[in-house]
């Protein structure tokens, strides 16, 4: 028998074969079940994983590649198992969908007064970067602090890329600006109604419409906070806060954390070659806990954001 014999035996009651196009049922449902997550819908999300998974080994069964398939499920079921928990038992803090104080994609990049690029994974405290002012200008800033540092976990980001071919991922509680001093979270972002602002070739602010927005799991992130509180990434302009609505709150909650990098500056004790541990840096893990616990206002803080 030959090659091409065995070929066609193997694949004889392979559904994909009789049609190709059903496969793309499996990842509407999975495409569905990501979105849900990023708006706190975690039980919507497992439910459709379990869908999603058990379309695709319906759909691949008796195909060539049928174990194949089946073991590219494996973080699918590693992220289920991390997630999806029975009622009244406590989430596997490795959730990439629960709430925490996320930022950038440890690959995207900063860049520095004089045009070098550095990527936020690299940032260290210290570091001159490009960021906004609130009249729009673009302004030489200084890393004060790294409030969370992740190189192993994952996290859901929104990638957005714009018709200028820029392109940014945050987490989906990251603030982002969209024009006339007004920030907000990356999952509010609606590609028919806001703009980006990106850096010019003038090495000015310009409006840039985006082309599309994409949800998607990635490996690491971080969250820089600079002297002013915004932050050129990829040269798309975007606030350092997140899990907050209002960016100016934001920043008046970061006021200590600048007056200790002041005092640092004052007394010469800034370690520029300090290297990134993992973990959340104390000021931001006692705020946030003390706010949901004396003081939780659900119009400034998101809800969904616990004790860390």
């Amino acid at each position: 028998m030959s090659t091409f014999d065995l070929t066609i035996s193997s694949a004889a009651n392979c559904p994909v074969e009789a049609d190709p196009v059903s496969i793309l049922s499996c990842v509407a449902v999975d495409a569905v079940g990501l979105v849900q997550a990023t708006k706190g819908n975690i039980k919507v999300f497992c439910t459709m994983a379990e869908r999603f998974m058990e379309c695709v080994k319906t759909k691949t069964r008796g195909c060539i590649g049928e174990e194949f398939v089946r073991g590219s499920l494996t973080e699918l079921i590693e992220l289920s198992q991390k997630c999806c928990v029975n009622k009244g038992e406590k989430m596997n803090e490795e959730c990439p969908f629960v709430a925490r104080p996320q930022c950038f994609s440890l690959n995207d990049t900063a860049q520095t007064p004089d045009g070098v690029q550095i990527s936020i994974g690299n940032l260290q405290i210290g570091e001159k970067v490009l960021a906004i002012d609130k009249n729009d200008h673009i302004i030489s800033t200084e890393i004060i602090a790294i409030l969370h540092y992740e190189n192993n976990s994952q996290a859901l980001f929104y990638t957005f890329t714009t018709e200028t071919g820029h392109q940014i991922s945050l987490t989906p509680e990251h603030l982002i600006y969209i024009g006339n001093r007004t920030y907000i979270q990356a999952r509010h972002i609606d590609s028919k109604i806001h703009q980006l602002f990106i850096r010019g070739e003038n090495n000015q602010i310009e409006a840039s419409n985006i082309r599309s927005i994409d949800v998607e799991l990635k490996h690491g992130y971080a969250t820089p906070i600079t002297q002013h509180g915004t932050l050129l990434v990829n040269s798309v302009s975007s606030s350092c806060y997140a899990s907050i609505y209002y960016h100016s709150i934001g920043h008046m909650a970061m006021a200590p954390l600048r007056w200790i990098h002041q005092l640092k500056q004052i007394f010469g004790l800034i370690n520029k070659n300090e290297t990134n541990d993992n973990g959340v840096h104390w000021y931001p893990r006692a705020l946030n806990n003390i706010v949901h616990m004396f003081i939780p206002f659900p119009d400034l803080f998101t809800t969904t954001a616990g004790k860390i």
